[in-house]
């Protein structure tokens, strides 16, 4: 999956091409097994004043006024986005942004050393008064906070929650618009890439999800809103169940769109998501002459892994002396995932065009692949590093491999090292506070019930994680909507989902327990 990045595009379009867990990274089997590394570490739920204590510690930036202001394109709100909210009647003057500090480390009171965090605020469309603030998270990690409000907004299935809610959405720590990373790669290996980023950049070392959890908090107190309210999908799901775990006397009302459980990250999580992809990326293949519209269909998922090897043995080199790999093909495929029929259908014209030697179709394969394709980025690896759990339970994961099997796309079938290399990676422990974060499970609140949303066919957050975290969340429902793809409600997909999830918002009301929604 590629980066939601911090380039506003119209909303469905930048939903089609978001990577939220995974981004494919180098290799076929290092992207597969990679994509999602872990939430991790030995953090414990506080108790009931754990907010109050927070703002008790760092009474400075609790005490500060946000000073709204314009926001323009340095904030996300371009040409494009401003095109659409005026279509829709959006009062443009009345989007405002902002900086808003909070300490480089939570979990050093005595240090005055803070970064800035890029916000902006939509106000309610309706008249009356607003049930509160509705913070946002589109995923990654890695993606902009800031373009997913805004887009949201754009959005007809969202309108009923816009009318009753203000939307707050911001970049978090590190990422986009807010105090960035700033770490180029200056190897092929991870582990140099994150040591020298950690040793050079102090804010590497807390950008993990509780220090975003926290900042969420923060960001709550300062629009004095005494509860979360929050929609956040894939990763995105990942922060509101840190958060709910962390604060919750503070949750209102959330909606885990996407969702994954408390060990994402674990090499298990991660393996059970290689999977998923690989099972989703042969049936894209194998439906490509029956449920897509194509004219050619030289690919299946019997001959793929021949051919992505005969690319990376032999790459095909763009008018640009760009190679294309068979890693960058797997990696268009990938993204491919995200998209509706439309776009997949494309994908699968462009990776025929590739493989018969079309040259406008490897140079524009090229392209796509110019800004990351579905690589994972250095920043959101810094992020779900410090997810990546003390005990990685590797035993486990072999038992879990023994159970399943390897997929010729992962290096299998047969378990070697060479297929085991990627999958048993300890790659994380060259970030020296790797496992800072939560690593095997999730809370919930029992005075407010979660909403959960998991996809049958999610290639990126498999189905049975979002079953999982509501088990793990306790007081938690599930709405399952059949159909492929990443993302549910507010996606211009499906309105029982968006029904469902806007009747919780604005009542509190969860759907009858076994409610599955479809595709519109």
């Amino acid at each position: 999956m590629s980066n939601y990045g911090v380039e506003v595009r119209v909303f469905e379009a930048s939903q089609a091409r978001s990577r939220a867990v995974v981004r494919r990274g180098a290799a076929v089997v290092a992207a597969l097994a990679a994509g999602a590394l872990a939430l991790s570490g030995c953090a414990t739920a506080p108790d009931a004043s754990e907010s109050a204590l927070q703002a008790e510690r760092f009474p400075g930036v609790y005490a500060q006024t946000i000073e709204w202001g314009a926001c323009g394109e340095d904030f996300g709100l371009g040409d494009a986005l401003s095109t659409a909210l005026d279509e829709r009647g959006a009062p443009i003057e009345s989007i405002r942004c902002a900086m808003i500090e909070a300490p480089l480390d939570w979990n050093a009171p005595t240090s005055h050393e803070t970064i800035e965090l890029a916000a902006v605020h939509i106000p309610s469309s309706g008249t009356g008064e607003p049930i509160g603030t509705l913070l946002s998270n589109p995923g990654g990690p890695g993606e902009s906070g800031l373009s997913l409000a805004l887009q949201l907004t754009t959005t007809p299935g969202f309108d009923d929650v816009h009318a009753q809610y203000d939307i707050l959405g911001f970049d978090p720590r590190g990422i986009g618009r807010s105090t960035p990373v700033e770490c180029d790669a200056v190897s092929t290996l991870k582990e140099v890439n994150l040591a020298t980023c950690a040793a050079e950049h102090p804010i590497a070392l807390s950008m993990g999800t509780s220090q975003v959890a926290r900042d969420m908090d923060l960001l709550r107190a300062l629009m004095h809103d005494d509860r979360m309210h929050y929609v956040g999908y894939s990763y995105g799901t990942m922060l509101g169940g840190t958060y709910s775990t962390l604060f919750p006397e503070r949750v209102g009302r959330m909606v885990l769109d996407s969702a994954a459980p408390g060990n994402w990250a674990s090499p298990i999580g991660n393996f059970n998501q290689s999977i998923a992809i690989a099972d989703q990326l042969n049936a894209l293949l194998d439906d490509c002459g029956t449920r897509y519209e194509v004219s050619s269909c030289p690919l299946d998922s019997q001959t793929f892994p021949e051919t992505t090897a005969a690319l990376d043995a032999a790459p095909l080199i763009a008018s640009d002396g760009t190679e294309v790999t068979g890693d960058a093909l797997v990696s268009s495929l990938i993204s491919a995932l995200y998209q509706r029929q439309v776009g997949r259908e494309l994908s699968l014209e462009l990776a025929a065009a590739v493989v018969s030697g079309d040259q406008s179709a490897i140079d524009a394969l090229a392209a796509e692949m110019s800004g990351g394709g579905s690589a994972v980025t250095l920043d959101g690896t810094i992020v779900k590093c410090h997810s990546f759990p003390a005990d990685p339970d590797l035993v486990g994961l072999l038992e879990r491999i023994d159970e399943t099997g390897i997929p010729p796309i992962l290096g299998g079938p047969d378990v070697t090292d060479d297929s085991l290399r990627d999958l048993v990676s300890m790659a994380c422990d060259a970030l020296p506070n790797s496992g800072d974060d939560i690593t095997d499970t999730f809370s919930g609140s029992p005075d407010a019930p979660i909403l959960v949303i998991g996809i049958t066919g999610d290639h990126a957050t498999p189905y049975a994680g979002a079953e999982r975290l509501v088990s793990e969340l306790g007081n938690a429902r599930l709405l399952t909507l059949e159909g492929t793809g990443h993302g549910a409600s507010f996606m211009n997909r499906s309105t029982c989902a968006d029904d469902v999830a806007t009747d919780y918002l604005l009542s509190g009301e969860l759907p009858p327990k076994g409610t599955v929604c479809t595709d519109d």
